[in-house]
């Protein structure tokens, strides 16, 4: 699957490299119109035969960081409440907790299957929950079947009669 690609007059490239370059202040964010940059996207997950959805939650993640960023950047004098900028802080410690999700999963690929917790030598098969013995057969279970099923009780059917 082609990764989606941000295309404009002062960047082309991969949305986190965009995110990145901004956060460093080496682009400036009111350079980037991320209308363009959402409509791309919806166009792109459009294109797609299956729908994305990871894709698509790290895209939401991406594109909320940048429109904290370009709203700081065109209202500097804004004033907060408490519980905005609660919520700030709140995005900022997700943002912070999921880039560093994002450093140690590059290495997991490389270790996946390596190096086991658990060796398979180790594992117990378990202890068999039923084992018939020796007498048991065939024969033996077709006769105990046979008297279940007789023992069971036989419907009678009572004679009907109508009163007049």
């Amino acid at each position: 699957m082609n990764a989606f690609l941000v295309k404009q007059e002062s960047f082309e490239g991969p949305l986190e490299m965009l995110l990145d370059l901004i956060e460093k202040r080496k682009l400036h964010v009111s350079d980037v119109s991320l209308a363009q940059v959402a409509d791309d996207y919806v166009a792109y997950v459009r294109s797609l035969e299956h729908f994305p959805i990871e894709h698509t939650a790290h895209f939401i993640l991406t594109a909320a960081t940048l429109l904290l960023i370009k709203s700081k950047a065109l209202l500097p004098s804004l004033s907060l409440t408490s519980e905005e900028e609660a919520d700030i802080r709140d995005l900022e410690e997700r943002l912070a907790r999921y880039q560093r999700v994002r450093e140690l999963s590059l290495h997991l690929k490389e270790r996946f299957g390596k190096r086991f917790i658990f060796p398979t030598s180790e594992r117990s098969l378990g202890i068999p929950v039923f084992s018939p013995d020796a007498s048991v057969s065939k024969p033996s279970l077709l006769e105990s079947l046979r008297r279940v099923l007789s023992s069971i009780p036989v419907k009678e059917l009572l004679p009907k009669t109508v009163v007049a």
